[in-house]
Protein backbone atom coordinates (compact mmCIF):
# COMPACT_ATOMS: atom_id res chain seq x y z
CA UNK A 1 0.00 0.00 0.00
CA UNK A 2 2.83 2.43 0.70
CA UNK A 3 4.12 1.60 -2.69
CA UNK A 4 1.04 2.63 -4.29
CA UNK A 5 0.87 5.92 -2.48
CA UNK A 6 3.53 6.96 -3.14
CA UNK A 7 2.84 6.34 -6.98
CA UNK A 8 -0.27 7.74 -6.82
CA UNK A 9 1.00 11.05 -5.12
CA UNK A 10 3.59 11.02 -7.72
CA UNK A 11 1.03 11.02 -10.31
CA UNK A 12 -1.45 13.23 -9.17
CA UNK A 13 0.34 15.55 -6.98
CA UNK A 14 -1.80 18.86 -6.73
CA UNK A 15 -4.45 18.09 -8.94
CA UNK A 16 -6.43 15.68 -11.12
CA UNK A 17 -4.47 16.15 -13.88
CA UNK A 18 -5.04 13.69 -16.96
CA UNK A 19 -2.22 11.37 -17.94
CA UNK A 20 -3.04 12.23 -21.72
CA UNK A 21 1.30 11.63 -22.09
CA UNK A 22 2.29 12.79 -25.89
CA UNK A 23 -0.64 14.97 -27.59
CA UNK A 24 -2.19 13.75 -30.65
CA UNK A 25 0.94 15.36 -32.48
CA UNK A 26 3.34 13.14 -30.29
CA UNK A 27 1.19 9.84 -31.17
CA UNK A 28 0.89 10.42 -34.87
CA UNK A 29 4.49 11.37 -35.35
CA UNK A 30 5.88 8.05 -33.19
CA UNK A 31 3.10 5.68 -35.29
CA UNK A 32 3.75 7.03 -38.47
CA UNK A 33 7.75 6.14 -37.83
CA UNK A 34 6.25 3.06 -37.00
CA UNK A 35 4.42 2.12 -39.84
CA UNK A 36 7.31 3.01 -41.89
CA UNK A 37 9.93 0.83 -39.89
CA UNK A 38 7.59 -2.56 -40.45
CA UNK A 39 8.67 -5.54 -42.31
CA UNK A 40 6.09 -6.47 -45.27
CA UNK A 41 5.34 -9.67 -43.20
CA UNK A 42 4.43 -7.87 -40.42
CA UNK A 43 2.46 -5.47 -42.62
CA UNK A 44 0.54 -8.37 -44.38
CA UNK A 45 -0.19 -10.34 -41.30
CA UNK A 46 -1.38 -7.31 -39.42
CA UNK A 47 -3.74 -6.19 -42.06
CA UNK A 48 -6.42 -8.37 -41.15
CA UNK A 49 -6.50 -7.10 -38.08
CA UNK A 50 -6.36 -3.14 -38.19
CA UNK A 51 -9.58 -3.25 -40.37
CA UNK A 52 -8.48 -1.39 -43.32
CA UNK A 53 -6.27 1.32 -41.85
CA UNK A 54 -2.90 2.42 -40.46
CA UNK A 55 -1.68 2.69 -37.10
CA UNK A 56 -1.32 5.86 -36.90
CA UNK A 57 -5.02 6.15 -37.01
CA UNK A 58 -5.20 4.20 -33.50
CA UNK A 59 -2.45 6.20 -32.08
CA UNK A 60 -4.22 8.04 -29.40
CA UNK A 61 -7.46 5.67 -29.18
CA UNK A 62 -6.87 4.73 -25.70
CA UNK A 63 -6.76 8.59 -24.45
CA UNK A 64 -10.33 8.51 -25.93
CA UNK A 65 -12.31 5.73 -25.92
CA UNK A 66 -10.16 3.22 -24.18
CA UNK A 67 -11.69 1.88 -20.97
CA UNK A 68 -15.57 2.29 -22.65
CA UNK A 69 -15.43 -1.58 -20.66
CA UNK A 70 -19.53 -1.98 -21.11
CA UNK A 71 -18.32 -1.50 -24.73
CA UNK A 72 -16.33 -4.33 -24.65
CA UNK A 73 -13.33 -1.91 -25.71
CA UNK A 74 -10.83 -3.06 -22.35
CA UNK A 75 -11.31 -5.20 -19.61
CA UNK A 76 -7.95 -4.03 -17.77
CA UNK A 77 -6.87 -0.61 -16.68
CA UNK A 78 -3.40 0.57 -17.01
CA UNK A 79 -2.01 4.11 -15.98
CA UNK A 80 -0.20 5.57 -19.44
CA UNK A 81 3.03 6.68 -17.29
CA UNK A 82 5.86 3.71 -15.59
CA UNK A 83 7.11 4.49 -12.16
CA UNK A 84 11.12 4.24 -12.03
CA UNK A 85 13.66 4.39 -8.79
CA UNK A 86 16.81 6.81 -8.19
CA UNK A 87 18.72 4.27 -10.19
CA UNK A 88 16.82 4.46 -12.98
CA UNK A 89 15.57 0.99 -12.79
CA UNK A 90 11.67 -0.25 -13.41
CA UNK A 91 9.76 0.43 -9.59
CA UNK A 92 6.66 -1.95 -10.04
CA UNK A 93 4.14 -0.71 -6.99
CA UNK A 94 0.89 -1.97 -6.05
CA UNK A 95 -1.08 0.32 -8.65
CA UNK A 96 -3.06 -1.55 -10.82
CA UNK A 97 -0.78 -1.58 -14.27
CA UNK A 98 1.26 0.91 -16.07
CA UNK A 99 2.39 1.59 -19.73
CA UNK A 100 5.35 -0.97 -19.38
CA UNK A 101 3.08 -3.66 -18.13
CA UNK A 102 0.00 -2.79 -20.73
CA UNK A 103 3.16 -3.31 -23.29
CA UNK A 104 4.41 -6.19 -21.84
CA UNK A 105 0.97 -7.63 -21.37
CA UNK A 106 0.12 -7.34 -25.22
CA UNK A 107 3.73 -8.68 -25.99
CA UNK A 108 2.92 -11.84 -23.93
CA UNK A 109 -0.43 -12.38 -25.63
CA UNK A 110 0.13 -11.89 -29.00
CA UNK A 111 3.82 -12.87 -29.17
CA UNK A 112 4.93 -16.47 -30.40
CA UNK A 113 1.88 -16.55 -32.62
CA UNK A 114 -0.30 -16.30 -29.78
CA UNK A 115 -2.43 -13.68 -31.91
CA UNK A 116 -3.81 -16.14 -34.13
CA UNK A 117 -5.65 -18.32 -31.12
CA UNK A 118 -7.50 -14.85 -30.50
CA UNK A 119 -10.34 -13.26 -31.87
CA UNK A 120 -9.84 -10.40 -34.40
CA UNK A 121 -11.38 -7.59 -31.85
CA UNK A 122 -9.37 -8.64 -29.02
CA UNK A 123 -5.94 -8.63 -31.67
CA UNK A 124 -6.73 -5.44 -32.27
CA UNK A 125 -7.18 -3.97 -28.53
CA UNK A 126 -3.89 -5.23 -27.97
CA UNK A 127 -2.86 -3.20 -31.14
CA UNK A 128 -4.13 -0.28 -29.25
CA UNK A 129 -2.32 -0.75 -26.33
CA UNK A 130 1.15 -0.96 -27.67
CA UNK A 131 0.63 1.99 -30.31
CA UNK A 132 -0.32 4.51 -27.63
CA UNK A 133 0.98 2.97 -24.18
CA UNK A 134 4.82 2.11 -25.62
CA UNK A 135 5.24 5.68 -27.09
CA UNK A 136 3.31 7.26 -23.87
CA UNK A 137 6.38 6.21 -22.10
CA UNK A 138 8.65 7.67 -23.78
CA UNK A 139 6.73 11.19 -23.08
CA UNK A 140 9.77 13.00 -20.36
CA UNK A 141 6.69 13.49 -18.20
CA UNK A 142 5.53 10.01 -18.28
CA UNK A 143 8.82 8.51 -16.24
CA UNK A 144 7.72 8.96 -12.91
CA UNK A 145 10.48 8.84 -10.49
CA UNK A 146 9.29 7.83 -7.47
CA UNK A 147 11.39 9.54 -5.14
CA UNK A 148 10.12 13.01 -5.88
CA UNK A 149 7.42 14.77 -6.81
CA UNK A 150 6.75 14.50 -10.58
CA UNK A 151 4.58 17.34 -11.19
CA UNK A 152 4.37 21.29 -10.37
CA UNK A 153 2.87 24.27 -11.87
CA UNK A 154 4.69 26.94 -14.48
CA UNK A 155 4.02 29.37 -16.91
CA UNK A 156 4.13 29.41 -20.96
CA UNK A 157 3.06 31.59 -22.91
CA UNK A 158 1.27 33.98 -20.09
CA UNK A 159 -0.29 30.80 -19.00
CA UNK A 160 -0.37 28.49 -15.98
CA UNK A 161 0.60 25.09 -17.24
CA UNK A 162 1.71 21.92 -15.51
CA UNK A 163 5.35 19.92 -16.03
CA UNK A 164 3.23 17.11 -17.39
CA UNK A 165 1.08 19.27 -19.75
CA UNK A 166 3.93 21.16 -20.86
CA UNK A 167 6.03 17.65 -22.13
CA UNK A 168 2.37 16.33 -22.96
CA UNK A 169 2.35 19.44 -25.90
CA UNK A 170 6.28 19.75 -26.62
CA UNK A 171 6.16 18.85 -29.93
CA UNK A 172 4.32 21.79 -30.64
CA UNK A 173 5.64 24.33 -28.42
CA UNK A 174 9.11 24.21 -30.04
CA UNK A 175 10.20 26.04 -33.23
CA UNK A 176 8.32 23.88 -35.72
CA UNK A 177 5.14 24.30 -37.17
CA UNK A 178 5.33 21.05 -39.41
CA UNK A 179 3.02 18.61 -40.62
CA UNK A 180 3.43 15.00 -39.54
CA UNK A 181 4.66 13.71 -42.61
CA UNK A 182 7.21 16.52 -42.03
CA UNK A 183 8.31 15.86 -38.40
CA UNK A 184 8.55 12.48 -39.94
CA UNK A 185 11.06 13.15 -42.53
CA UNK A 186 13.11 15.30 -40.23
CA UNK A 187 13.01 12.59 -37.23
CA UNK A 188 13.36 9.65 -39.05
CA UNK A 189 16.77 10.10 -40.64
CA UNK A 190 19.39 7.18 -38.86
CA UNK A 191 21.22 5.12 -40.30
CA UNK A 192 20.66 0.94 -39.61
CA UNK A 193 22.88 0.74 -36.94
CA UNK A 194 21.81 4.07 -35.40
CA UNK A 195 18.20 2.52 -35.38
CA UNK A 196 19.51 -0.81 -34.16
CA UNK A 197 20.79 0.66 -31.24
CA UNK A 198 17.74 2.45 -30.17
CA UNK A 199 15.79 -0.73 -30.41
CA UNK A 200 18.34 -2.95 -28.67
CA UNK A 201 17.04 -5.08 -25.76
CA UNK A 202 13.57 -5.13 -24.27
CA UNK A 203 10.94 -3.30 -23.12
CA UNK A 204 11.93 -3.00 -19.57
CA UNK A 205 15.75 -2.30 -21.21
CA UNK A 206 13.98 0.97 -22.50
CA UNK A 207 12.53 1.84 -19.56
CA UNK A 208 15.71 2.71 -17.71
CA UNK A 209 17.03 4.80 -20.87
CA UNK A 210 14.20 6.90 -21.12
CA UNK A 211 14.81 7.17 -17.13
CA UNK A 212 18.24 8.06 -17.75
CA UNK A 213 17.30 10.42 -21.05
CA UNK A 214 14.39 12.14 -19.42
CA UNK A 215 15.82 13.56 -15.91
CA UNK A 216 17.19 16.40 -17.76
CA UNK A 217 13.47 17.77 -18.02
CA UNK A 218 13.13 18.62 -14.29
CA UNK A 219 16.30 20.99 -15.27
CA UNK A 220 14.39 22.28 -18.93
CA UNK A 221 11.22 23.15 -17.15
CA UNK A 222 11.65 24.16 -13.84
CA UNK A 223 8.97 24.88 -10.79
CA UNK A 224 7.71 28.32 -11.03
CA UNK A 225 9.64 28.81 -14.06
CA UNK A 226 8.54 30.85 -17.32
CA UNK A 227 9.34 28.25 -19.68
CA UNK A 228 10.58 30.45 -23.36
CA UNK A 229 13.33 30.49 -25.53
CA UNK A 230 15.99 28.22 -25.07
CA UNK A 231 14.70 26.54 -22.79
CA UNK A 232 11.49 25.70 -24.88
CA UNK A 233 13.84 24.88 -28.00
CA UNK A 234 16.27 22.69 -25.38
CA UNK A 235 12.83 20.43 -24.37
CA UNK A 236 11.72 20.33 -28.29
CA UNK A 237 15.01 18.44 -28.76
CA UNK A 238 14.76 16.00 -25.77
CA UNK A 239 10.96 15.57 -26.92
CA UNK A 240 12.20 14.71 -31.07
CA UNK A 241 14.47 12.48 -29.54
CA UNK A 242 12.33 10.39 -27.81
CA UNK A 243 9.47 10.46 -30.42
CA UNK A 244 12.01 8.61 -32.97
CA UNK A 245 13.02 5.75 -30.17
CA UNK A 246 9.20 5.72 -29.87
CA UNK A 247 8.19 5.10 -33.04
CA UNK A 248 11.64 2.91 -34.05
CA UNK A 249 10.94 0.86 -30.67
CA UNK A 250 6.90 0.01 -31.50
CA UNK A 251 8.06 -0.86 -35.21
CA UNK A 252 10.48 -3.57 -33.71
CA UNK A 253 7.98 -5.22 -30.87
CA UNK A 254 5.07 -5.34 -33.78
CA UNK A 255 7.64 -6.51 -36.00
CA UNK A 256 8.91 -9.29 -33.09
CA UNK A 257 5.13 -10.12 -33.04
CA UNK A 258 3.76 -10.28 -36.73
CA UNK A 259 6.90 -10.57 -38.99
Amino acid sequence: MKKFLLFALAVSLFAPFPSFGWSKLGHDVSAVIAQRHLTPKAKKNMARYLEGRDLVYYASWMDYMGYVTKSGYCNEWYDHCVPVDRNFEYAETDFPGDALLATEKAVERLGRGGYRSLDDSTVLLYIKHLVHFLPDMHCPSHVIYNYRPSNYWVKIGGQDKTFHAVWDDMPSLGPHAWSVTEWCDNLDRGTKAENAASTAGSPRDWVKDNARTCIVAYDIVREGATVEDPDLYAGNLLAEKQLLKGGLRLAAVLNMIFG
